[in-house]
């Protein structure tokens, strides 16, 4: 990774922990922007140093972030929110400020590696994989706010810095909250599959994750847009027939019609405002589980980052499972 420090945005999330695990033990030297009240045992048992800051919006702690980094790795991103202006706010001007301080810096870093998501470009249709030229139509206030952070990117590059956007889509592995609930109710037998024709998706593994970011950071002839996932695309039925598995269940899949699912997403967003709180399971997050599919190119991927998801489903379906039931989650 060379001899600068390596920046890292959202250290302390989900793939941020994963990245910062690969990143050590490639003997990589680690600086994480963090918040004052943030957790950062994990980041300071692998020898990560820490620059304390207000976040993002904090331009201060973010100059300070960024000075004499060789790459900065931004992960850093808000994935369930109250409105569209507070996803905007996060991903999107948050994004900016970032960029602003590189552009600044007195020693520039030599790039930017911006961790974005199938959202912000949309379904596939008709089954067909969507590409880097595809024009982007989010479907949701997540989605718009990081295309409108890669938008943000990809005007830093006109402007001659080097920035690699990786999109991605539904990440699972240990650690992992969101997809959590879908392993619960396997536990119990139960697994919701919406009705209204098959859906085929892709996914990625953390660890594959943290892999692309890092060839992102590392490959030279990177440049633009790419989409690192599994290419192997999985329908509903096969998805939650594999999770069941790595629970040691049988599937019992209960077929969800699509206005249930707007209903119970609507019911839990509005049980969430009233306690003043965003949830993950929104009307957005139905939009996006009722769309016709979610397939993407990952061939530009492994041509340009020599990056290849080496985490087959099952397996890594098997050891999310395992680390569930070490940590008391399921």
């Amino acid at each position: 990774m060379g001899e600068s420090p390596v920046l890292v945005t959202g250290a302390t999330g989900f793939v941020g922990g994963h990245l910062l695990e690969a990143l050590a033990a490639r003997g990589a030297r680690i600086r994480a922007l963090v918040r004052p009240r943030s957790d950062t045992a994990r980041l300071e048992a692998l020898g990560a140093e820490l620059v304390v800051g207000g976040g993002l919006e904090d331009r201060a702690a973010v100059a300070r972030a960024v000075e004499g980094v060789g790459v900065v790795l931004h992960l850093a991103a808000l994935t369930r929110a109250r409105t569209e202006a507070e996803y905007l706010s996060a991903n999107a001007a948050g994004t900016r400020v970032l960029l602003d301080a590189v552009r600044s810096a007195r020693e520039r870093p030599r790039r930017v590696v911006y961790l974005s998501s199938l959202a912000a470009v949309g379904p596939s249709v008709d089954g067909r994989p969507v590409t880097a030229a595809e024009t982007p139509r989010p479907l949701t206030a997540y989605g718009r706010s990081k295309l409108a952070g890669e938008e943000a990117c990809l005007e830093a590059a006109a402007d001659g810095l080097e920035v690699v956007v990786l999109r991605a889509p539904a990440v699972y592995g240990p650690r992992d909250r969101d997809l959590l609930t879908f392993f619960r109710l396997a536990a119990r037998g139960v697994l919701p599959v919406p009705t209204g024709g098959e859906r085929r998706l892709q996914l990625v593994h953390v660890a594959d994750l943290a892999e692309a970011l890092i060839r992102g950071a590392m490959a030279p002839a990177a440049a633009g847009v790419y989409h690192v996932a599994d290419p192997r695309p999985y329908a509903w039925t096969e998805l939650v027939t594999e999770v069941a598995r790595a629970v040691g269940r049988r599937a019992r899949l209960i077929p969800v019609p699509a206005g249930l699912v707007r209903a119970a997403a609507a019911a839990s967003e509005w049980s969430a405002a009233v306690v003043g709180r965003a949830t993950i399971f929104s009307r957005d997050k139905a939009r996006e589980l009722l769309a016709p599919g979610w397939l993407c190119e990952t061939e530009s991927a492994r041509r340009d980052l020599g990056f290849e998801a080496r985490t087959p489903l099952p397996q890594g379906l098997a050891d999310t499972a395992a680390w569930y039931r070490a940590a008391g989650w399921l």
